[in-house]
């Protein structure tokens, strides 16, 4: 899956940056971004349910046909059009029971408009510079996979100057910290408005938080966190 994952874009109108750890298990997230044309950049991140090797090529063929646009008739442009397409084509009683969250954003960088769909997941948080706030984005929505008339909606939001968006998967905060609490998805935000590191990515930086936070030993699912910038 490694081989599958960009490299971070460090100059543009869009800027990424990115931490993946596996878990011992092998998990079902991936995610990816590219340039559709000129104007317009598309990023994404896929968590599959269950562990183990199915999970793991199933994720690798929802990215390989997301890479390939491997989707007839479906306007990438439309994260509501891409999701539903997804469905159709990923019901989970032809998939051996594996369904999956996703979300999807489309960034227009003429206007500065992120226009997103999410579908089973949590939202992604966007952070200004002053990191004054975490702002959720993404329309609540059922998983893929799980019924073949899935319905989704889009959320337009214009992007700040210098604003970060932060895409991961539940296994960046579904973690058990060394005092065996188990922690949930308020209790990871506040890391998200933390001051920058020196010298350290912002998905290092708060991998690194959430590490020291968890018990000792690998984490039970996939570390998954895209920070997408837009200066």
């Amino acid at each position: 899956l490694l081989s599958l994952l960009p490299a971070p874009l460090t100059d543009g109108a869009v800027l990424t940056d990115w931490r993946f750890v596996p878990s011992m298990q092998l998990g079902g997230d991936a995610f990816g971004y590219y340039w559709l044309d000129s104007n317009t950049f598309v990023f994404y991140l896929v968590d599959v349910s269950s562990h183990g090797v199915g999970s793991a090529m199933h994720s690798v063929t929802v990215m390989n046909v997301l890479r390939q646009r491997a989707l007839p008739d479906v306007d990438f442009t439309n994260p509501a059009g891409v999701l539903a397409s997804l469905n159709a084509r990923f019901q989970m009683g032809a998939h051996n029971g594996l369904y999956f969250t996703m979300w999807y954003g489309v960034y227009d960088t003429r206007d500065r408009t992120l226009t997103c769909s999410s579908a089973g997941h949590h939202p992604a948080y966007l952070v200004p510079l002053d990191k004054d706030a975490a702002q959720p984005l993404g329309p609540p929505a059922l998983m893929i996979g799980v019924i073949p008339e899935g319905e989704y909606e889009t959320q337009r939001t214009t992007m700040p100057p210098g604003a970060s968006l932060f895409v991961f998967s539940d296994g960046v905060f579904e973690i058990v910290t060394a005092e065996e609490q188990r922690w949930g998805i308020a209790d990871f935000l506040p890391l998200l408005l933390e001051p920058s590191v020196p010298g350290a990515s912002e998905p290092d930086r708060i991998y690194a938080a959430v590490k020291k936070a968890a018990k000792p030993g690998p984490f039970d699912d996939d570390f998954s966190l895209m920070a997408v910038r837009f200066p």
